[in-house]
């Protein structure tokens, strides 16, 4: 009976490609620098300076790629269902006005005489829109 490692549902990221590229960039780094601060071709090539810089560019492009790494995971397929935060704020608003237009017509239906409660939101106009820009209270 054979036995296969089991693969975890997260993807495992390949870590060989940032470490590969971090290192020639480093090499790179070092070089350069070792060459131009020693000045040319003429005096000998700093190294103790080109292994400094080396070590920060490997170090800087690592965490660099590490955190593009990280950045690189997919969305769960819940979050696109147009539920919670990402409901449209026109829809909401309908919605709300639907309601209010049935609840305003179930009223009338039964004949009651009651005042509608002033929310102290903006006025309305007939059809139910907001009026911006105008007073609530036009008394006041």
């Amino acid at each position: 009976m054979s036995r296969q490692p089991r693969k975890s549902p997260r993807r495992a990221p390949d870590v060989k490609g940032p470490l590969v590229v971090s290192a020639v960039l480093a090499l790179v780094a070092g070089g350069v620098t070792s060459f131009v601060a020693a000045g040319g071709t003429d005096d000998g090539l700093r190294l103790d300076l080109g292994l400094i810089v080396g070590g920060v560019a490997f170090i800087a492009s690592v965490v660099v790629s590490a955190t593009l790494m990280m950045l690189d995971k997919p969305n769960d397929p819940h979050l696109g269902e147009g539920s919670g935060v990402n409901r449209s704020s026109a829809k909401l608003y309908a919605e709300r006005r639907a309601k209010r237009r049935a609840a305003e017509t179930s009223d009338a239906s039964q004949g009651s005489a009651t005042a509608k409660p002033q929310t102290g939101g903006p006025a309305e106009d007939a059809n139910g829109d907001p009026q911006y820009g105008r007073r609530v209270h036009p008394e006041q």
